[in-house]
Formats: C-alpha cells, structure tokens, sequence
C-alpha cells in the first residue's frame, strides 16, 4: 500500500537536471548546459507501465514507481523512509477500526512538493 501511495501521490512533482554535454533524450536533442527536466507525476501516470494508471489499487506492486527518483538519482534515504512509513502504517492499522475525512483537505502550494496544509480525520480508535 505505501508503494501504491507514493506512485498515486509523489511528494516530489519533477526535478531538473542540466546536461553536460550534447546528447538525444527520447529522440529530442540536448544542447550541453541545457535543461532537463523529469515529471515524476507524469511517469508514475503512465499508462504504458501501469495498468489503469488514474486509479489508486492497493493491491497494485509498484515498487517501481519513480517518487524516489531513479538510477543514480535515486534518493539515498529511500530505504529509511519505506520502513518508516511500513512502521507508521502497521501501527496505525492496529490501533485504528475507521476513519473518516472531515471537511475538504486542504493542499499547501508549492512550485516542486505536493503535501496536505491540513486534513482533518475521525478517528475510530481500537480499544487495545
């Protein structure tokens, strides 16, 4: 399910890169001190790779989706962060029976992150 998150909602949007020398990138040349930029948003979407790409399937194995980025611009930290959140959720769903979203969540604008301002939850707690 964290895996099926991350490639539904990335936190990061895109990131850049310049080239450093010239070069073809999907049949479109690169002049040397170009940029290029990467949409994760747009990879994790794509149909090509992902059966039904708009609908969120927590059955779905997408452990290869690009939130962390990719190759050797992979983030270091991916690991930690996929533990921490298998924690988070394990431990939530012994503790939780249901929830529900209260009101509209509310984004927080930002040029390059996507991220929640607020989001008010009811929460119904176990009783262990």
């Amino acid at each position: 399910m964290l895996e099926e998150t991350l490639r539904f909602e990335s936190p990061v949007m895109f990131f850049a890169r310049g080239a450093t020398r010239d070069t073809t990138i999907g049949g479109q040349p690169v002049s040397a001190g170009g940029r290029v930029v990467t949409l994760m948003l747009s990879g994790n979407r794509d149909e090509r790779h992902f059966r039904d790409p708009d609908t969120f399937d927590v059955s779905r194995m997408a452990a290869d989706h690009l939130a962390f980025g990719h190759g050797i611009h992979s983030w270091a930290g991916q690991g930690l962060a996929r533990m921490e959140g298998q924690a988070i959720l394990k431990a939530w769903a012994r503790r939780v029976r249901g929830m529900e979203i209260v009101g509209t969540p509310e984004r927080r604008l930002n040029n390059t992150i996507l991220g929640l301002g607020r989001l008010r939850l009811r929460v119904e707690a176990d009783g262990g």
